[in-house]
């Protein structure tokens, strides 16, 4: 007889399991060995700041999470804040997309820069931390997944300004770069991605898909503006399957960080969000019936001749047929907005052009189905709404928010950003997380008059918009070349605003540039913005405070300087700010203070002839002669001509020999 070949279940279940660990030891060992070679880019989302290991900043990696095909890297700030948070600090978190995050502006034009300084003058002896998180681009499922992130950083605030990308943003449902309409699906992804063995796994599909693409004859946007690359369906119409989708994910997932800082006790501020309604007229035109198209353009072509020839009676009559041909064309819903305008019905007029915003079937502005999301969130009692629509409306002509604060669709100008910095801090101020501020009222004019943003900023931001908008789908036209642009002047600071837009320089040493050139020509108030600029941006890099206290000195403004070369010191030994500090104070007259300065830059370099001479000025000063002349004896085997040396030696000797 055959021996048996039955195994026991208990033998199997070990079988089984021993398979199951060897595989995940497998891929443990394959995760460890693709970490050991730095496969891919590092997806962390600080890292320790280079300059000072007490801080972190934001890896400039950090937003390729949500891209899984282009290897998109949007633009992060350069904020920084302290590993080991000190017991008297405010630490904000600000979540969003491009708006968020300052865009066309760089660093400090965002409403986050704007707000820190709007505190500190409200709140002059606490100590702030701002920290901007949002990028170009994402949509909300980066503010969720970056949000449930932040336990171990331990925020007290989380502000959220965020809502026009929910269709084109990073895993949008209707951009390239999504991943459909699954929020499972979606939310697992950017999980997996933290693995290294997924993002190889995800690498090699992409490659699959673009080969498959290539051998169809398809292949991915490589050309065009971020814009334009991001969008995979350009017609969504309102209140369609996909425009629900999008609005039920964005209130998802800011339920979900809503929920996440509920549970800790972290309060959260949600701004309502702004379009240009006013001079931005529909992008794209969706018709519901394709065989009344041509009746429709006709009736249309129509009204839009009326209005041209001030028929606003007979174009606002042709108008209503059109609607009654299709109602869902954007285009008639604006041309109505006008007509009222010219008519002077203020009512209908932004009536209608808000109607026009939300017909449009290509979804770069959010809805207003999504801010009636935001203002329920409001009322969940823990929640704070900042009405920074309302705000926009209030200053603008018939409530109808354009050019007068936003530079296209969307984007703010800096009295736009400025706008949402001062409704955060009523916010803010009002709800008390900081304590009693100093005054309950101080004038915008003295925290405006600190932003950080110059005349080469705001040349360098008109740049971005203009190329912005020579492409789709503003124009039908391919988006400018970068060399298609050239200054329209000889004049220094537009020179200097093109060649950091052609990556010629970088940003900071744009600023380095004017500031010189400000100083060459005497405008030495414009010089200092510009290093004031560089530390608002970078306070954590001694080099422009050295820059500002150089620029003070000369100046003989020595009060001023001082500051700033104590503000060295506090990030690096450096002997320039010693030598200075310690000669200030000797021009003083307070020599004590000043000799530990002036000795600490002569042990940095020995033979610094100021130092010495300024060292033994001040012991003279502090009636130390024998120092003093040990110091000029050092002094004169390195520079015996040193001006007002030989005086200052006769001084020393005729008082010490009156005193004997």
């Amino acid at each position: 007889m055959k021996k048996s070949t039955h195994i026991s279940p208990s033998k199997n279940r070990l079988y089984n399991y021993l398979i199951l660990l060897c595989s995940i030891l497998l891929l443990v060992l394959a995760e460890l060995l693709l970490r050991l070679f730095g496969y891919g880019p590092d997806l962390r989302l600080f890292e320790t700041f280079p300059s000072n290991p007490n801080y972190y900043q934001i890896n400039p990696n950090v937003g390729m999470r949500y891209f899984p095909t282009t290897n998109v890297k949007p633009q992060v700030s350069k904020d920084v804040f302290l590993r080991k948070k000190p017991p008297n600090a405010f630490r904000i978190f600000v979540l969003g997309g491009s708006s968020a995050a300052g865009y066309p502006y760089l660093y400090n034009g965002s409403f986050s820069s704007i707000l820190k300084i709007i505190l500190k003058e409200y709140y002059p002896d606490k100590t702030i931390e701002v920290v901007n998180l949002a990028m170009p681009a994402v949509s909300s499922y980066a503010v969720r997944d970056l949000g449930l992130e932040l336990k171990r950083y331990k925020p007290d605030l989380y502000l959220i300004y965020a809502g026009h990308n929910e269709f084109y943003g990073a895993l949008g449902v209707g951009a390239t770069e999504s991943l459909g309409t699954s929020r499972t699906l979606t939310k697992l992804f950017i999980s997996l991605r933290q693995f290294k063995i997924f993002e190889l796994i995800s690498d090699g599909i992409v490659l699959l898909q673009k080969g498959i693409g290539k051998l169809f004859g398809k292949s991915p946007k490589q050309h065009g503006t971020l814009m334009e690359r991001m969008v995979e369906k350009n017609t969504i119409p309102y209140k369609s399957e996909l425009f629900w989708d999008a609005q039920r994910n964005f209130q998802k997932n800011i339920s979900d960080v809503i929920q996440f800082c509920r549970k800790r006790n972290i309060p959260v501020l949600i701004g309502t969000v702004v379009s240009n309604v006013h001079h931005q007229k529909p992008f794209v035109d969706y018709f519901s019936k394709e065989q009344s198209r041509k009746e429709w353009l006709d009736t249309f072509q129509q009204a839009e001749d009326y209005f041209e020839h001030g028929g606003y009676q007979n174009a606002l009559e042709s108008a209503t047929q059109t609607i009654k041909i299709d109602s869902m064309p954007a285009s008639q819903y604006f041309l109505r907005g006008k007509i009222y305008e010219e008519s002077g019905d203020s009512a209908n007029a932004y009536q209608f052009y808000y109607r026009a915003k939300e017909f449009d079937a290509l979804r770069f502005r959010a809805s207003e189905v999504l801010n009636e999301m935001i203002e329920d969130f409001g009322k969940q009692g823990d929640v704070q709404v900042v009405p920074v629509k309302t705000a926009f409306e209030q200053k603008s002509p018939m409530r109808l928010p354009g050019k007068e604060l936003l530079l296209e669709h969307l984007h703010p100008n800096i009295e736009g950003y400025c706008l949402i910095a001062k409704k955060f801090a009523e916010a803010i101020i009002s709800s008390e997380y900081l304590g009693e501020p100093v005054s309950t009222t101080i004038p915008d004019s003295i925290w405006k008059n600190k932003i950080g943003v110059t005349d080469v900023d705001r040349r360098v931001a008109d740049l971005r918009i203009k190329a912005l908008m020579m492409g789709w789908p503003f124009t039908d036209r391919e988006p400018a070349a970068k060399n298609e642009l050239q200054p329209g002047s000889s004049d220094f600071i537009e020179q200097l605003a093109f060649r950091f837009w052609k990556d010629e320089i970088t940003w900071e040493k744009m600023h380095v540039e004017a500031a010189q050139y400000y100083t060459k020509i005497n405008n030495f108030e414009k010089a200092e913005r510009e290093y004031l600029a560089l530390i608002q941006a970078t306070p954590m890099n001694a080099s422009p405070y050295e820059f500002l206290a150089r620029l003070l000195i000369y100046r003989k403004k020595f009060n001023e300087a001082l500051s700033y070369l104590l503000k060295i010191l506090e990030l690096e030994n450096n002997g320039f700010a010693y030598k200075m500090i310690g000669s200030i104070y000797v021009n003083k007259k307070e020599a004590s203070r000043g000799i530990p300065y002036l000795e600490k830059a002569i042990k940095m370099d020995p033979t610094d002839p100021q130092s010495l001479y300024n060292l033994a000025g001040a012991y003279a000063l502090n009636q130390d002669f024998e120092q003093a002349l040990q110091v000029i004896q050092q002094l004169k085997k390195i520079r015996p001509d040193y001006p007002g040396l030989k005086q200052l030696q006769e001084q020393i000797d005729k008082v010490k020999i009156e005193m004997n």
